[in-house]
C-alpha cells in the first residue's frame, strides 16, 4: 500500500472515532546530542518488545500502524512527561507527516502503550522483515557495529573488518562492551537521544568506541 493511500485510510478511520483516546537503518549516523534540558524517554525493561511501524498524528492524537499489518492502534504515551511523543514531534511528526518508528511497547486491544524510543526516521516506509534479537547495532561516520550472540563485528570504510568475542556490562542508562582476544577496543553506550548528521533519524543511545588509534562516535539502537 502506498504512503498516500495508507495515510488517507488511517486518517479516515481516525476521524470515525472522535471520542477514542487515541527498515531501513542508517549506516552513517553521527552523534548530535540534544541540548541540556531535553527529556529522554524512560528506560524500558530489557525484555520489552519493540513495536515497528508507521506513526501518524491527527488533531494532536497519535495512531500507529504496524509493519505488514493494515490495522491501526490508538497510542498511549507512557514515557515520563510524554517524552517519546515530544521527541517524535521534534523529528517531524505532524498532521499528514508520518514517521517510521521503533518504540518499546506492545499493542493490546487496539492500543499501543509506548514506553520509549528505540529508533525513528523521517523515511516513513516499512522494510523487509528481520529477526529481532534484542542485541545492539551502532553506527557513525564511515563505521558500523553489530553485536550478536556474544560476537562483535566492526566495519570501517577503508579498513578490514574487526570481529571478536564480546562481553557486556549493563546498567539502565549505561552499557560497556569489551572485545576479547587481540583487540583492546571498548564500546560505551549511553542512554541519551542521538540524531544522525542529517537530522532525519533519532536513536535512543549514543555510542563511543575506543580504539588504539582513536575514538569513533555515533548512535546505537537495539536490533
Amino acid at each position: 500500500m502506498s504512503r498516500k493511500i495508507l495515510l488517507a485510510t488511517l486518517l479516515g478511520t481516525l476521524q470515525a472515532l472522535p471520542g477514542q483516546a487515541l527498515a531501513n537503518e542508517s549506516t552513517n549516523p553521527a552523534v548530535t546530542v540534544p541540548p541540556a534540558g531535553n527529556t529522554t524517554p524512560g528506560e524500558p525493561p530489557a525484555n520489552d518488545k519493540v513495536a515497528r511501524g508507521l506513526m501518524l498524528l491527527s488533531q494532536n492524537r497519535m495512531i500507529f500502524s504496524p509493519c505488514r499489518d493494515r490495522s491501526y492502534n490508538a497510542v498511549e504515551d507512557a514515557s515520563p512527561d510524554g517524552a517519546t511523543g515530544k521527541a517524535l514531534k521534534t523529528l517531524g511528526l505532524a498532521d499528514g507527516v508520518p514517521l517510521y518508528v521503533e518504540v518499546f511497547g506492545e499493542s493490546a486491544s487496539g492500543m499501543l502503550r509506548m514506553q520509549g524510543i528505540n529508533m525513528a526516521q523521517q523515511d516513513a516506509r516499512c522494510y523487509a522483515p528481520r529477526r529481532a534479537s534484542g542485541e545492539w547495532r551502532a553506527a557513525g561516520q564511515d563505521w558500523a557495529l553489530t553485536l550478536f550472540e556474544g560476537k562483535a563485528t566492526l566495519q570501517q570504510t577503508g579498513r578490514e573488518d574487526l570481529a571478536a568475542a564480546s562481553s557486556e556490562t549493563r546498567s539502565p542508562d549505561h552499557v560497556e562492551i569489551r572485545l576479547h582476544g587481540t583487540s583492546t577496543a571498548k564500546i560505551t553506550l549511553q542512554r541519551q537521544l542521538c540524531h544522525d548528521k542529517d537530522k532525519q533519524r533519532i536513536y535512543a543511545w549514543t555510542a563511543e568506541i575506543d580504539l588504539p588509534d582513536g575514538k569513533l562516535g555515533g548512535c546505537a539502537w537495539r536490533q
